[in-house]
């Protein structure tokens, strides 16, 4: 048996919901630990899910994750769109301690994630990123990022998002 890495346990939360939900997952490709790809198939259509995990929330009654993404995670994303067509992202929302709550799997569609991050952008302020918070009692996830502001003046700009979308797709 091989050693488990901590990678392990966040990937294999988002297996178990996509098993749970009635999804049949395929590892699409693993080349490191800071993401995985998939392969699934629904009664609707055929999927890739890029997935990622972040372990380091911040906030202390509402919770933000910040994940970054790579020029070279960017380059894949985008070839990613071009050769295989539907493609989400799961971003895995935990904590360092694991606890029953305050920990996440936000479903972002493409369009969502190009509103947030731009990907086509040619020069970017720090890294591209997309952020998740979860709003204590709330319905709905929040996600925002280098290339849409959280707030314009005082008007809320996040994109709320399901907290259960995995069903829906």
């Amino acid at each position: 048996m091989g050693a488990l890495r901590k990678a392990d346990y966040y990937y294999g939360a988002l297996l178990s919901v996509l098993i749970n939900s009635g999804l049949v997952p395929a590892l699409f490709e693993k080349d490191n630990e800071k993401r995985q790809i998939y392969k699934i198939t629904t009664n609707k259509d055929n999927y890739i899910i890029y997935s990622k995990y972040h372990t380091s929330p911040t906030g202390t009654k509402n919770f933000s994750w910040a994940f970054t993404f790579t020029e070279a995670e960017i380059e894949e994303i985008k070839e990613l769109k071009k050769h295989s067509g539907k493609v989400v992202f799961a971003l895995i929302c935990s904590q360092k301690q694991l606890n029953d709550y305050n920990q996440e799997i936000a479903i972002v569609s493409w369009d969502e994630f190009i509103q947030c991050v731009q990907i086509n952008k040619q020069e970017y302020k720090g890294s591209p990123r997309l952020s998740v918070r979860l709003m204590k009692g709330s319905h709905y996830l929040r996600i925002y990022g280098s290339g849409r502001a959280d707030m314009l003046g005082n008007q809320d700009n996040t994109i709320k998002i399901e907290r259960n979308r995995l069903s829906s797709l």
